[in-house]
C-alpha cells in the first residue's frame, strides 16, 4: 500500500470517528433539550410548583438557549470549541442532577431555567460543527452538517420514551439524574475531539485551514439588515420558535389531558424525532429543485394546516400519531432553506453571524410560546388558544417567506 493511499484511508477514518463523536454529543443534547415537556409534569408533581411557573422557567431557558450561543461562540474563538463543549456538559449534568431537589421557584429557575439551557447552548449545532469542521475538511462540511442535524432526530426518538418510562417508574428525582450519566460520558469524547486537530496535523504533515478571522459584527448585521430578506427570515424563524416550543413544552401535556396514555404520548415524540430527520432531508432536496423561499413558505403553510387540525379535530390516539408525524416533517425542515438563503445573501463566512442573530428571534418566539402556553392552560382558554396564535403566526411566516428576495 502506498503512503498516499494509506493517508487517504486514515483521513477517512478520522472523518468517520469525528462525525460519530459529533453526532453522539449533539443527539444527546438535543434529546434532553427537546423533551422538557416530559419533565414538566414530573417537576410539577415532585416539587409542587404550579404548571404556569414551571412553564415560565422553561420559557426563560428557551431564551437563554439562543442568547448564550453567540457568547459561547466568542468563547470558542478565544479558547476552543472543545473547551466550550466541556463546559456545556458540566452545566447540563449539574442542572439535571440538582433540578429535582429544587424546593422553590428561584432555585428551579437557576438550575432548570438557566444552568441546564446554558449547557445546551454550549453544545448547539454551531459549536459542535465548528469542532469537527477542521477535521472533516471543507469539501465534506455540507454533508456533515446534514448528518449532524439529522442526529438530533435520533436523540429525540431514543430518549423520549426512555425519559418517560423512567419518570413513570421512579419520578423525575430518578430519571433526570440518570440522564446526566450519558451527558457526562461525552466528556472523553469531546476531549478526544479537541485533541484530534493537532494529531491529524502531526500524522499527516498537513496544515489545517486557518480559523476564520473575526469580523465586525455590527458591519455584518448592518449589511444584512438593509435587505428585506433578513426581516422576512426573522419573522419566519421567530414564528418557528413559537411553533417548536409548543411541541417541546406543551404537546405531551396536551395529549395527556385528552386521555392519551403516558407511554403512547411519549411514543408520539419518538415518531416526531424520526420524521424530523426525514423532513430535514426532504427540504434539503427540494431546495435544490425549487426556489428556497417557496420551499420555506410551503413548510409554514403545512404548519398552518396542522394548527387548524389541533383546533377543530378530536385528539384521539391515531390523530396524535399522524399529527405529530406531520409536525416532525416540518420540525427542522425550515433550517436548510433558511441557512441556504442566508448563505447566498451574505456568503458562507458571514452566515454564522447572521444566522445566530436570527436564531435569537427563534428563541424569543420559543420563550413567548412556553410562557403563554402555561398561562392559557392555567386559565379557561386552554391549548386551543395557543394553537390559534400559532396558526396566525405561521400564516404570517408563510407570507413573509414568499416575499423574500432570492
Amino acid at each position: 500500500m502506498s503512503p498516499k493511499t494509506e493517508k487517504k484511508q486514515y483521513s477517512f477514518m478520522q472523518y468517520l470517528l469525528a462525525m460519530t463523536a459529533a453526532c453522539l454529543v449533539f443527539a444527546i443534547m438535543q434529546g434532553i433539550h427537546d423533551n422538557y415537556g416530559i419533565m414538566l409534569n414530573g417537576i410539577v408533581a415532585h416539587t409542587g410548583i404550579d404548571y404556569a411557573s414551571v412553564s415560565f422557567v422553561i420559557a426563560v431557558g428557551q431564551i437563554l438557549y439562543g442568547a448564550t450561543q453567540p457568547i459561547f461562540g466568542m468563547l470558542a474563538l478565544k479558547k476552543s470549541n472543545a473547551f466550550v463543549m466541556m463546559c456545556g456538559i458540566v452545566f447540563m449534568a449539574v442542572g439535571l442532577i440538582v433540578t429535582p431537589f429544587c424546593s422553590g421557584w428561584w432555585s428551579l429557575l437557576i438550575f432548570f431555567g438557566i444552568l441546564l439551557p446554558a449547557g445546551t447552548g454550549a453544545l448547539c449545532f454551531g459549536i459542535v460543527m465548528g469542532a469537527v469542521a477542521p477535521i472533516i475538511g471543507e469539501k465534506r462540511a455540507a454533508v456533515a452538517s446534514g448528518i449532524i442535524q439529522a442526529s438530533a432526530g435520533i436523540g429525540d426518538a431514543l430518549m423520549s420514551p426512555l425519559l418517560q418510562q423512567f419518570t413513570d417508574w421512579r419520578g423525575v428525582a430518578f430519571s433526570m439524574p440518570v440522564f446526566a450519566i450519558p451527558i457526562l460520558l461525552m466528556l472523553p469524547v469531546v476531549f478526544w475531539l479537541g485533541n484530534k486537530r493537532k494529531k491529524i496535523k502531526a500524522d499527516n504533515g498537513e496544515n489545517l485551514p486557518d480559523e476564520p478571522k473575526s469580523e465586525s459584527l455590527s458591519e455584518i448585521l448592518h449589511f444584512a439588515m438593509r435587505d428585506r430578506t433578513y426581516w422576512c427570515l426573522l419573522i419566519g424563524f421567530s414564528t418557528c420558535g413559537f411553533h417548536m416550543a409548543i411541541i417541546e413544552t406543551h404537546l405531551f401535556s396536551q395529549y395527556i389531558s385528552c386521555g392519551i396514555p403516558n407511554n403512547l404520548a411519549s411514543l408520539t415524540l419518538t415518531v416526531y424525532g424520526i420524521f424530523t430527520m426525514l423532513g430535514a432531508v426532504m427540504t434539503g432536496f427540494l431546495g435544490q429543485k425549487f426556489r428556497m423561499k417557496n420551499v420555506l413558505a410551503f413548510v409554514y403553510g403545512i404548519r398552518v394546516l396542522v394548527a387548524v387540525s389541533f383546533i377543530v379535530l378530536p385528539k384521539s390516539v391515531p390523530f396524535a400519531f399522524i399529527a405529530t408525524g406531520i409536525l416532525g416533517l416540518t420540525g427542522d425542515s425550515t433550517v436548510p432553506p433558511t441557512t441556504g438563503i442566508i448563505s447566498r445573501k451574505v456568503g458562507v463566512a458571514k452566515m454564522a453571524v447572521v444566522y445566530g442573530s436570527i436564531f435569537i428571534g427563534h428563541q424569543i418566539g420559543a420563550f413567548v410560546s412556553a410562557w403563554l402556553g402555561g398561562v392559557f392552560v392555567s386559565t379557561t382558554l386552554g391549548y386551543s388558544a395557543l394553537w390559534i396564535v400559532d396558526l396566525c403566526l405561521c400564516l404570517t411566516a408563510a407570507i413573509a417567506s414568499y416575499r423574500i428576495k432570492d
